[in-house]
């Protein structure tokens, strides 16, 4: 019954799992589970890095749980079961002309393990992909199923929509959408302190900006997006093939573990190597093709949230801490930026953010460096990526959300008894009535 996410850095033992098909189902496994004094986990496709979704009770997978419920062309909505993967849920919207605003760059993930942790893509004017959820339903602990929305329940709707898991399992997903686009991406190399010194044009002047530092040097790979009445230019296969799976996967791969065998070599394969293979490239397609790119090498990650007013000073930071504390690290710092939202645990909440996440190739000791990270981060505010490794507790981080005890005043009134508790969420939230 053994039970790993997909980086490789948690694992667990449920002592039965459960795939639902209908709400029906759900509800009778939330309710067996009861009985018997069992926990209930859900899981998607294990893209989190934290044990959000271990349990020692009965772990849930929702992937036969997917289907598309309805269109709404009028409202611009889609409702879907839960458990629909992002992949997915791109193609239905494709077949009948529409498309999410924006998406994060992994497209495996459930949408509901998505909104849950607040998986967000980049994109100043524009939030996370929980912020485009509308409606959602919850099968509670008891078996009731309620609706959440702005309209019934500001507060209610407001926990829903990040929820960690804690409140219930979702049921269905109603998404705000809009007519298909598509978007001219442009990548290119470029220097880490002119595009620090240039920071806000880059983020003005693009609807979607991000970069990747690559520590060791003061090479980032920056990429911009940008929509475009004109149709699809994807670049040949061959040249894609090459780009995003030889390059961007086997290639770094192969470096990658170079570098876990021979990290007193890692600060020239970075240099050497990696950063001086950055090319540039430009191409036309649908949205999500654009904003979705495979990830076939396994790394464990941390991300913060910060304002968006301290994201050069944080970088620099975190560029001489590995020069201070010589850390052979070799993976690149990616860096994005979203719109402030009001939902109670989105790391966005109530400010404009960057998003700064590291990464570790699998296998090394990571701690070191995520820790000296997450010092940093935390001397401007930062909060943690809900999916994304971290070592901070309820203690901690009830500090830098505002309406904290509105979340868990929720939690505590819908799950009293814990059946949606485990070690992660103990940590993190603390206790039901603790």
């Amino acid at each position: 019954m053994k039970w790993r996410n997909w980086g490789r850095t948690q694992s667990c033992n449920p002592v039965a799992r459960a795939r639902p098909r209908s709400e029906e189902d759900i509800r009778a496994v939330i309710s067996e589970a009861a009985a018997a004094g069992r926990h209930v986990k859900v899981v998607g496709a294990g893209h989190s890095f934290t044990d959000i979704a271990c349990t020692d009770g009965v772990l849930v997978s929702l992937d036969r749980y997917n289907r598309v419920l309805g269109v709404d062309r009028e409202a611009g909505t889609v409702t879907v079961e839960a458990g629909i993967s992002i992949k997915r849920l791109n193609e239905e919207l494709a077949r009948v002309g529409l498309a999410m605003s924006n998406l994060g760059d992994i497209a495996y993930q459930s949408i509901a393990g998505a909104i849950s942790t607040a998986t967000h893509g980049t994109g100043i004017h524009l939030g996370n992909l929980a912020t485009f959820v509308t409606h959602l339903t919850l099968v509670c602990a008891d078996g009731s199923t309620l609706r959440c929305s702005p309209e019934a329940d500001e507060r209610l709707f407001g926990a829903a929509q990040v929820g960690l898991g804690a409140l219930g399992v979702i049921s269905t997903v109603t998404l705000k959408c809009e007519p298909a686009f598509n978007l001219h991406a442009r990548e290119e190399g470029a220097d880490l302190d002119e595009v620090l010194g240039s920071l806000d044009a880059h983020i003005a002047d693009n609807e979607h900006f991000e970069f990747f530092w690559f520590p060791h040097s003061s090479v980032v790979h920056m990429k911009r997006n940008n929509r475009t009445e004109r149709g699809p230019t994807p670049p040949r296969r061959w040249k894609a093939f090459k780009s995003e799976i030889i390059m961007s996967n086997l290639a770094f791969g192969l470096v990658s573990r170079y570098g876990r065998a021979r990290p007193e070599r890692i600060p020239s394969l970075m240099r050497n190597v990696i950063a001086s293979g950055i090319g540039r490239m430009q191409k036309v397609d649908r949205s999500d093709h654009i904003y979705a790119s495979p990830r076939l090498v396994r790394f464990s990650e941390m991300e913060y949230a910060i304002p968006r007013q301290h994201a050069r000073e944080a970088i620099e930071k975190v560029r001489a801490m590995i020069d201070e504390r010589d850390l052979k690290v070799n993976f690149p710092v990616e860096v994005r930026f979203v719109a402030a939202d009001d939902i109670l645990l989105s790391p966005a909440h109530g400010r404009e953010t960057c998003y700064i996440a590291v990464h570790m190739y699998r296998g090394m000791d990571y701690e070191p460096y995520f820790r000296g990270v997450e010092e940093i981060m935390m001397s401007f505010d930062g909060r943690p990526h809900w999916g994304k490794l971290h070592f901070r507790d309820a203690a901690s981080l009830s500090k830098t959300y505002p309406r904290w005890d509105d979340f868990i005043d929720v939690r505590d009134k819908l799950d009293p008894d814990g059946l949606f508790r485990n070690t992660y969420l103990d940590r993190v939230l603390g206790p039901p009535g603790g």
